[in-house]
Order: structure tokens, then sequence, then C-alpha cells
């Protein structure tokens, strides 16, 4: 499978493939994402670095968050509370795509929009058990949006 342009970006920009790192406070979003989705609960995790990057390479100028297979690791923005429950779930979205690549899941789907439903479809779940129901609702049309593959037709269900 192709990578996106977003992972090329940051693969090229990046050094190798980082050391896995503490799992230490995220024990909550990832028996989460084992208990939802049913991937493994990790015995390392991936490194988590906050990083302008997101600011510099023009295909993640909008993101909060990326996981870069090519290096296993983590980008955060620099001003992501992750102590916030909104903060929270972008960090849940990209721990989803660690826990994907991990288990192989690149290789079982059409295309990487499928990956990107399901991390969203967790983030915004993740969202409503915690209360948070109008950041869901806006998350649920970036689903739609970004979790598509080339010929898929668009529900119009509103």
């Amino acid at each position: 499978m192709k990578q996106s342009a977003a992972a090329l970006a940051l693969s090229l920009c990046l050094a190798p493939p980082a050391l896995a790192g503490s799992c230490a406070g995220l024990g909550d979003l990832l028996a989460f994402i084992a208990t939802e989705a049913g991937y493994p609960m990790p015995v390392d995790c991936p490194q988590i670095d906050r990083s302008d990057l997101l600011e510099s390479a023009p295909a993640l100028r909008s993101q909060v968050g990326a996981y870069v297979p090519a290096t296993g690791r983590i980008l955060l923005a620099p001003d992501l509370d992750t102590e916030t429950v909104l903060g929270r779930s972008y960090l849940l979205h990209e721990l989803v795509h660690a826990a994907q690549y991990r288990a192989g899941a690149e290789m079982l789907v059409r295309c990487e929009g499928e990956l990107e439903r399901e991390a969203y479809h967790l983030q915004t779940t993740w969202l409503r058990q915690n209360g948070e129901f109008r950041e869901a609702m806006l998350l649920d049309w970036a689903a739609n949006a970004l979790g598509r593959c080339a010929g898929d037709t668009v529900a119009m269900d509103y």
C-alpha cells in the first residue's frame, strides 16, 4: 500500500525509527482501543513528540497530530493540551494508527481512508463517552470526508 503524502513528507524529514516510548499515562486510551477495536495492548508505546513539523510540512498544516509509520513516532502540535478531553482524543486517534500499523491493518484495507475512518470512529466514540458531543459531531464530518476510498459514494443523511 502506498504511503500517504503526509507520512511520506514526514518520513523524509525524520531520523531513523525511534525507540519505543513509555506507556505511562496512556492506560485509559490503550484500554479503550483494545476494548473497542480489539487491537492488543502494546508492550511498548510509540515515541510521542511535540513537533513544529506539523506546521512546516505543507501536507500537515491543518493537523494537530500525525502517526509516522516509517519512524513509529506520534507527532503532536506543540500547543495541543493532552490534559483536556478533546486533546486526549487527538492523542487517542494517533494511538489508533500506531495500533493499526503494529497489527498490519494497512495490508488489509482497500485504502488508507479506511484506517482514518476507524481512527475517527474510535475518537468520536471516546468523545461521546466523555460528554463531548459537539466535538464528536464535528469530527464525524471529518471521518466521512477523509475516511473514503476512491469510488466510494458519499452518504447524505442530513
